[in-house]
């Protein structure tokens, strides 16, 4: 910029009403319009114009600024004073409560930012799904091929350029405009919570890195002309294979350093920062993000890639992104519900947000001369924060993360052949919850074997559990996270995971119960709404308040939210609160003062808000790790740490069974130890619970016997204990806990995770070798490779392949196992091979 321009835009500065403001944040304001509007000669233009829209832009910002920090406060003072009134002698869990929910049958305790996140995600996910269903695209986006995709890429950059579409194909224009369109009214909602995200052409897709591609750029790209370390090639290799489709006066407009700042970029990419939910000031595309000195050292920036034409973008997304438009598209919509679900409970910066509540109660605590000795540790309740803000998914060594991540996947796909067998205890934590929300035991187990039985719902059921918010597993989590915390995979082992659970009939049972367990909610929801608030189930109506619905909104809910199905069922219909009055959502928020902004926002989040009761308890009703559940397991800690790796590997496969003590045991435990005691109640719950799921767990056993070629196991005192860890959760190990050739040693290595497991058999085959114990070392070796081969521990595969296979071989690297296996059988249980067995 020259003398002359910089001296007319300081006059403009002095002579406006923005005076405070500094010298090189305009500079770079001005810098930016000028890229924006592609022009080459900022002195050949009308500078005090582009200066005026500087300004404006300023004054935007700081008022934005200014509300956001009002809101932020109120926000902060609410759950103060919730945490004080409603955990006023437990004020620890009710900081946890804000942020990942509490069993504690008290007002709002299920209320949490990580249930506004998912009800968010879902809610956007589904939305978008029905309104492909509508426009008869579902076809096209799912299964466009890579050609097609690109032609809908280049619709969506033009429509939002205003210009005519230069595709022929009306379906493509179509969706295009859809796709568009939609991306644009997510930043639009984003913008109402507090974001000042500039209008940018396929907002939603344009978030889209795979970290694992990027940190191998050179190979990626057959760059072996590249020297130095392995991270400087593939920076290298990605740096210059990106600048060449940036649009660079866009992208680096207000960059003193653009080497800095592409370092910058690439680390963030790397380590999967891009994955982050902190609010609205850093997000993804938002104008704060596009200017301040030096914008590469601001280390929590996520600075926008401006690509010169929609081909690039592709390109680059093709090579180092999600490389699908459609897992992009739902890539982005993830990252845009969990920031709403934060915004909507702690606002545009929810660390600092609730480091003021924790300071905030401790302080009243004082004063009432209370101690504050449970909440003095701040990591007690940041390992949850961490997870709800994402933090917990970036990656510190990537090299550490990446193998590990393999390893771990390698482990489920070797190991879990039997879960969807060992899920039969299903059943039962489904009857029980339904208990819980007023319903009987049996019934809900009943309900819950008619939803397996009938393989699938019609199409409008399914339509209907879609706008309750429900989304099958695969389509934007993955099923494998029942068992675990889940790792930052490349998109081919992703898809691995996905086809082996898909083939263990996995995916099949959870989805189907858990579509099931939502149409049953909204169903008996539905039944209820000729009754008053204060006249429900005792139960039901506790429920209710837990997630913070009282008479008025229950009133709402009733007279608006009902949809009757072909069978003549009726269910609670979330999609139809978007047709609630503005008089409606001025009764619940309680005020008379709403602009159009708040009415929007307290709409979407009274929307939420139902969805989330259904979606919650559907994860107790089939049960899922929660945000809660991840924040025990990971410790706060981040992939390709030291600490975090170390975590991972000894909690892999306990997501399930904490899962079940967090969620179902807790549940029943609050009526025994809560301040709202019915010990009567708790121990009705726990009893039938712990019978119920002992029954079952013996059914599993029975079922992967005879799917093993034995009969089933007597009756006695050691098959009723692995009854109850069977069906308590622990039968998620499958053969590897209850394997009759592991010894006790192997066993305490199982618990300690199968990674450190199959370590240990190849140190042990290892140190035999070198002993000369060549027998042994073959054994072991024969133990390390067979229990880790993906897919061969498929319940109807794993039979087939010992009988045939492995037994022969179990005899020969250990001569006598098989005899042993069989005199273990008879000891243990009474057991017997149904055809023989191995020879």
């Amino acid at each position: 910029m020259s003398n002359k321009c910089l001296i007319r835009v300081q006059d403009l500065l002095t002579k406006s009403s923005i005076q405070a403001a500094k010298k090189d944040e305009i500079i770079n304001y001005i810098k930016l319009a000028q890229a924006e509007q592609k022009i080459s000669n900022i002195d050949a233009i009308n500078v005090d114009k582009v200066a005026k829209d500087v300004s404006e832009r300023i004054k935007l910002q700081r008022k934005i600024d200014k509300r956001n920090a009002i809101e932020n406060e109120i926000k902060a003072r609410d759950h103060v004073d919730y945490i004080m009134s409603e955990f006023a002698d437990a004020p620890a869990e009710g900081l946890i409560a804000i942020l990942v929910g509490s069993n504690r049958r008290v007002t709002g305790a299920r209320s949490s930012v990580a249930s506004h996140q998912v009800a968010a995600t879902n809610g956007l996910v589904t939305g978008f799904t029905q309104k492909l269903k509508k426009a008869g695209l579902e076809s096209l986006f799912n299964n466009a091929e890579k050609r097609t995709q690109r032609r809908i890429s280049k619709v969506m950059y033009e429509i939002a350029q205003g210009l005519e579409p230069t595709e022929h194909n009306a379906q493509i224009i179509e969706l295009g405009r859809l796709m568009e369109e939609y991306s644009e009214s997510v930043r639009t909602k984003l913008n109402d919570r507090g974001a000042n995200i500039t209008k940018l052409w396929g907002y939603i897709v344009r978030q889209s890195h795979d970290p694992f591609l990027a940190r191998d750029a050179a190979r990626k790209l057959g760059r072996t002309d590249l020297a130095g370390d392995n991270y400087t090639k593939n920076f290298t290799a990605w740096k210059e294979f990106i600048m060449g489709k940036l649009d660079k006066d866009r992208t680096f407009a207000g960059v003193d350093n653009i080497d800095e700042f592409m370092r910058f970029a690439y680390g963030s990419v790397v380590r999967n920062q891009n994955l982050k939910s902190d609010g609205a000031e850093f997000t993804y595309g938002s104008y704060a993000s596009e200017v301040g000195k030096n914008t590469a050292k601001a280390s929590e920036m996520k600075r926008v890639f401006h690509f010169k034409s929609a081909d690039d973008w592709f390109d680059y997304n093709d090579v180092f992104g999600l490389g699908s438009l459609t897992e992009s598209f739902y890539s982005g919509l993830t990252t845009a519900g969990r920031n709403m679900g934060i915004m909507d409970t702690l606002g545009t910066k929810p660390a600092q947000t609730y480091m003021q509540i924790m300071d905030a109660v401790r302080s009243r605590l004082t004063k009432q001369g209370k101690s504050t000795e449970a909440i003095r540790n701040n990591d007690r309740f940041l390992k949850y924060l961490k997870v709800v803000d994402g933090s917990i998914y970036s990656v510190e060594h990537f090299g550490w993360a990446r193998w590990s991540a393999i390893s771990r996947a390698i482990a489920s796909m070797a190991k879990l052949g039997g879960a969807t067998i060992s899920a039969i205890s299903d059943v039962g934590l489904y009857g029980s919850e339904m208990r819980f929300q007023g319903r009987s035991f049996l019934g809900g187990m009943a309900e819950a074997l008619g939803n397996l039985a009938k393989l699938k719902n019609s199409k409008q059921k399914k339509e209907i559990a879609e706008m309750l918010g429900f989304v099958a597993d695969n389509t934007i989590y993955d099923v494998s996270a029942r068992y675990q915390v889940g790792d930052p995979l490349s998109s081919g082992f992703t898809r691995m995971q996905r086809l082996f659970f898909k083939a263990n009939g996995l995916s099949w049972w959870t989805n189907t119960l858990k579509e099931g367990a939502m149409l049953g909610m909204a169903n008996y929801f539905a039944k209820q709404k000729n009754i008053k608030f204060d006249d429900l189930n005792p139960q039901l109506r506790s429920l209710f308040d837990t997630y913070d619905i009282d008479a008025t909104k229950w009133d709402i809910i009733r007279k608006t939210a009902m949809k009757k199905a072909d069978d003549g069922k009726e269910f609670i219909n979330v999609e139809m609160l978007d047709q609630i009055s503005d008089a409606d959502i001025k009764k619940i928020v309680g005020r008379e003062d709403l602009s159009a902004r708040e009415l929007q926002i307290e709409k979407d989040k009274f929307k939420t808000s139902v969805s989330g009761i259904l979606l919650d308890r559907t994860t107790y009703a089939v049960i899922e790790p929660d945000a809660k559940v991840r924040g025990i397991l990971t410790q706060g800690t981040r992939a390709g740490t030291l600490g975090g790796e170390v975590m991972r590997f000894i909690t892999q496969f306990k997501a399930f069974p904490i899962a079940v003590v967090q969620k179902t045991l807790g549940r029943e435990l609050d009526y025994i130890t809560g301040p709202n005691k019915d010990l009567a109640r708790g121990i009705v719950g726990l009893s039938s619970l712990v019978l119920t799921t002992g029954l079952l767990g013996y059914v599993a056993m029975t079922a992967k016997d005879i799917l093993k070629g034995r009969s089933p196991r007597a009756i006695n005192k050691k098959s009723i204990m692995d009854s109850f860890l069977q069906g308590g959760g622990l039968g998620i190990y499958g053969d590897v806990l209850f394997q009759e050739t592991r010894n006790g040693v192997e066993i305490l290595g199982t618990v300690a995770g199968p990674v450190p497991l199959t370590t240990l058999d190849v140190t042990f085959a290892a140190a035999s070798l070198v002993r000369g114990e060549p027998d042994q070392a073959a054994k072991a070796a024969y133990k390390a490779v067979i229990n880790n081969i993906p897919f061969l521990n498929l319940f109807y595969i794993k039979n087939a392949f010992d009988t045939m296979i492995g037994y022969q071989m179990m005899e020969y690297v250990n001569p006598g196992v098989t005899k042993r296996l069989q005199q273990r059988m008879r000891r243990d249980y009474d057991q017997e091979f149904i055809f023989g067995g191995p020879n």
